[in-house]
Formats: C-alpha cells, structure tokens, sequence
C-alpha cells in the first residue's frame, strides 16, 4: 500500500494543478513546467514523509 502512495499523490496533485492551470488560462509549456514543478514537490514532500514515519517506527 505504501508504494501506491506516491504515485497517487502525484496523479492527484497534477491533475488538480493542470484544472487550475485551465481555468487561469495557462498555455503550453508555462502550463508543462508547472505540471512538472507540482510533480516535483509533491514527490519530494511525500518521500520526506514517509522517511520520517519510517525513522520514527524504527526509534
């Protein structure tokens, strides 16, 4: 279950981003790097999360 988080967390979070980006009328590749740039975050977000619930539980 864990290992379908992230890839959840970033679906989710890109299609939100990109139904924000339509609706401000955000365009090519303005709208591909902000995708991205979501992606990023919540990839780095989520793992930080995870690496500190795991720390914790092993504490």
């Amino acid at each position: 279950m864990n290992k379908l988080i992230l890839p959840v967390a970033i679906f989710l979070s890109v299609i939100l981003a990109g139904k924000v980006a339509e609706h401000y009328a955000v365009e090519g590749s303005w709208r591909i790097g902000l995708l991205c740039l979501v992606a990023v975050v919540v990839q780095i977000v989520v793992s930080r999360i995870q690496r500190a619930r795991r720390e914790n539980a092993e504490s």
